[in-house]
């Protein structure tokens, strides 16, 4: 028996210690996660208390078919957008949207940036909500625009046209602006 699943089985008996080993061994990539979505840093500790009392509750469910880490964090990335959605703005943020959609090819085609990840993600900072939480979900996790429409509960135009806009932000504030590596 690997340590992790020694630790899994600890926690799914109660054992305080071996939550919080998982907690010390998950914690920063799954406060990763929360981070992304969540614009405050006390939001996103919110999202992650949140999310490791769902994963305590619910271990139970994890049958190891998948890592771990890749288990806990769908349900990490979904606390934070439930937080994201007690917090923000939800509500109208996506209205202020001209009727044409724009698709992501029209904005910017070539999609190799030419930069380091840590700089799209403090691009991503200052990017407008909207942007940033569908450019997250399509580009980060891999949801599809259908299944960012029934999280978020706006259309599939809508999630095209703010992921082709997130990335004219980014292209713009790295490329055109050349804060590449600053």
């Amino acid at each position: 028996m690997t340590a992790i699943q020694d630790i899994i089985t600890k926690c799914k008996a109660g054992d305080r210690l071996a939550q919080q080993q998982l907690f010390k061994a998950t914690g920063p990539k799954m406060m990763a996660f929360c981070r992304r979505y969540c614009k405050t840093d006390e939001d996103a500790h919110d999202a992650l208390q949140e999310g490791f009392i769902k994963v305590f509750n619910s271990l139970e469910k994890y049958r190891g078919d998948s890592a771990l880490e890749t288990w806990m964090g769908r349900i990490f990335i979904n606390t934070a957008i439930d937080q994201y959605k007690k917090t923000a703005n939800y509500n109208g943020m996506f209205d202020t949207l001209p009727d044409q959609i724009e698709t992501a090819d029209d904005v910017y085609e070539d999609n190799n940036f030419p930069c380091k990840a840590i700089d799209v993600l403090k691009v991503m900072d200052t990017m407008p909500e909207g942007y940033r939480v569908i450019f997250n979900l399509y580009c980060m996790e891999g949801f599809t625009h259908r299944q960012i429409s029934e999280t978020l509960n706006i259309s599939e135009g809508t999630s095209k046209s703010q992921y082709a806009r997130a990335k004219k932000f980014i292209y713009e504030a790295l490329v055109k602006n050349k804060t590449i590596g600053g």
